[in-house]
């Protein structure tokens, strides 16, 4: 590995200054996928505080990268609101089974209470942890489904896509209460001192229409980034899968300071639409890059996204496309932690990029 000047904490702290720092951040995205690195199961992961603290330490240990985080998955919310989990020892969870399967049960579904309700207290518990043993090397964060996302794990997809045409109305009153279930987790995350951002794939418009986004995840989403800025202080980033481009401007305008954008989609492009206002990160494919490449197409791929980013004027993060699978070997994640030092040490070398 190439000697840095810079902790990642030092760096993270001059980056959102604005000010100068030795190299561009580099945060793949990781969490659940790599519990193997510490020879334990995913469902093992998924049910210990402790080990998902041990596994961020590790990685951390290991990669020196700028960014830890907790995750409550996709489904943590909704498991904590009463939906069914699966927890297989190598995968993520699944939905086995929504909480409500009829409209007509959507008035009666709880709010969570993050203190007590489904693995939300384990999650506060591991980023406790997280946070106590690494809070003076890198930020720590958390990071949480965004509420379209969740609904689909609360009522099923299906019921989801299907619902917002024929009851919108009750779609509504379904996305105020999970924004409302979002917002007590956020209050409690907040008191722990560490950023929040979210992830929110079920609002891909490979998914939705830009007009459904705006109808039902946008208002909700909205509460929610405006519950962080309230308690934290700070604006929150947001990674969503698949396509997003016809929502970009519509996300950026909730007060989101970070966008992580999918391999799909460009960086240039990206960053000609909103890097004058919000931070770009991404995006090197995780599954036909790190997880099956080779070094040298890692490189490459590091190289392409430094070299499309690098001069975005909010600033821009390396990282992957979406979350890197699982039994991705190390050496592949070390290679791309190599690659962004190489390419990305500021101040940048442009000829190199060209090469």
């Amino acid at each position: 590995m190439i000697k840095e000047e810079m902790t990642p904490k030092e760096r993270m702290i001059a980056f959102s200054k604005g000010e100068e720092i030795d190299r561009i951040p580099c945060v793949p995205d990781m969490g659940v996928t790599m519990a193997p690195f510490i020879g334990v199961t995913a469902r093992e992961y998924y049910h210990s505080a402790e080990l998902m603290a041990d596994l961020e330490v590790a990685l951390f240990e290991k990669l020196q990268h700028d960014s830890v985080s907790i995750s409550t998955s996709l489904r943590g919310v909704a498991e904590a609101m009463g939906s069914k989990v699966g927890y297989p020892d190598y995968g993520i969870s699944y939905l086995l089974e929504p909480a409500i399967n009829s409209v007509d049960e959507i008035e009666s579904l709880k709010v969570s209470n993050p203190l007590k309700d489904g693995k939300l207290p384990l999650l506060i518990k591991a980023i406790r942890l997280t946070r106590d043993a690494l809070k003076d090397k890198v930020d720590v964060g958390a990071a949480m489904s965004g509420p379209f996302s969740v609904a689909a794990s609360v009522v099923g997809t299906e019921n989801l896509l299907k619902w917002m045409i024929k009851y919108p109305k009750k779609v509504h009153i379904l996305m105020d209460i999970i924004a409302e279930s979002n917002n007590r987790y956020i209050e409690e995350v907040a008191k722990l001192g560490v950023s929040i951002g979210f992830a929110d794939p079920v609002s891909s418009t490979s998914l939705i229409s830009p007009k459904q986004f705006r109808e039902f995840s946008l208002p909700a989403l909205q509460k929610n980034v405006n519950k962080i800025k309230e308690k934290t202080g700070s604006s929150p980033a947001i990674h969503i899968c698949g396509k997003s481009k016809e929502i970009w401007e519509d996300v950026v305008n909730t007060g989101i300071s970070n966008f992580s954008i999918d391999n799909v989609e460009d960086i240039k492009e990206a960053k000609e639409v909103m890097g004058d206002r919000v931070v770009i990160t991404g995006n090197v494919p995780p599954v036909d890059i790190v997880y099956k490449g080779t070094k040298k197409d890692i490189f490459k791929s590091v190289k392409e996204c430094i070299r499309k980013g690098y001069d975005s004027k909010k600033g821009y993060i390396l990282s992957t496309g979406c979350q890197i699978p699982m039994h991705t070997p190390i050496e592949n994640i070390e290679a791309f932690m190599e690659a962004g030092s190489l390419y990305g040490k500021c101040p940048i070398n442009s000829k190199l990029l060209m090469e």
